[in-house]
């Protein structure tokens, strides 16, 4: 269940890639720790260093650095089934090829450690998905596998709690949404995510954050959001 061995998957499957690692205002130890514990990674490393304090800030640098067709973003301490990126990138190959501009997301999303719940994600084609959901929930996690082009053109919102705003991934797939693409979900994947007593999404909830104003979201537009456009 580690990013290692969902690696290795997708090399067998004929996929090359590259593994960015970014850290965040990380101690020394911690960021000296890592880079030792790579050695021995199979793909290509490169290591970035940021002091943002800012998770969607720290992604949308590594956005910029990529250089593949495709991106996944896994945070260090989550697992991830071992046939994840694998089915993922094969999915976004295959809806491209069919016309769409897709967000491939994990069947389950398996949160543990300060809490233990077990989320199904809805595809966009399901019959459960609505876009009238999105004004008051969020239906996705920031772990999901996309067109590296997604996050160049579109990155994260700012995180400015001490004026009420955070929940950047949640801004950030309804603003996704609103512009046309589709979410897509690989058959049995699974995304295992740690949730701690300390953690940004906690510090969001505990301040009562919300998203920004977004004019997909408002009373007379809600009803096209996730709905092809004709």
């Amino acid at each position: 269940m580690s990013i290692k061995d969902a690696l290795h998957s997708l090399t067998q499957a004929g996929f090359t890639s590259e593994t960015l690692v970014g850290f965040d205002s990380a101690p020394d130890n911690v960021s000296r720790f890592i880079r030792q514990g790579m050695q021995d990674h199979p793909q290509d490393v490169r290591f970035f260093d940021y002091c943002n304090l800012d998770q969607g800030a720290t992604r949308n640098a590594l956005a910029q650095a990529a250089r593949g067709h495709c991106l996944a973003f896994v945070d260090a301490d989550d697992l991830v089934s071992e046939n994840w990126l694998r089915n993922a990138v094969a999915l976004v190959y295959q809806l491209e090829r069919d016309g769409q501009s897709p967000i491939i997301h994990p069947e389950l999303n398996w949160q543990f450690d300060g809490i233990n719940h077990v989320y199904s994600n809805p595809a966009q084609s399901d019959p459960f998905f609505s876009g009238h959901v999105m004004a008051i929930a969020n239906y996705y996690d920031a772990m999901c596998v996309g067109p590296t082009r997604l996050w160049q053109e579109l990155p994260f919102a700012e995180r400015d709690l001490e004026n009420g705003f955070a929940l950047e991934d949640y801004q950030w797939f309804v603003e996704a949404t609103d512009r046309g693409w589709h979410h897509a979900v690989a058959p049995g994947t699974i995304v295992f995510k740690r949730r701690r007593d300390t953690s940004q999404h906690r510090n969001s909830s505990a301040a009562k954050a919300l998203i920004r104003a977004i004019p997909a979201l408002a009373i007379d537009r809600i009803r096209h959001l996730g709905r092809k456009k004709t």
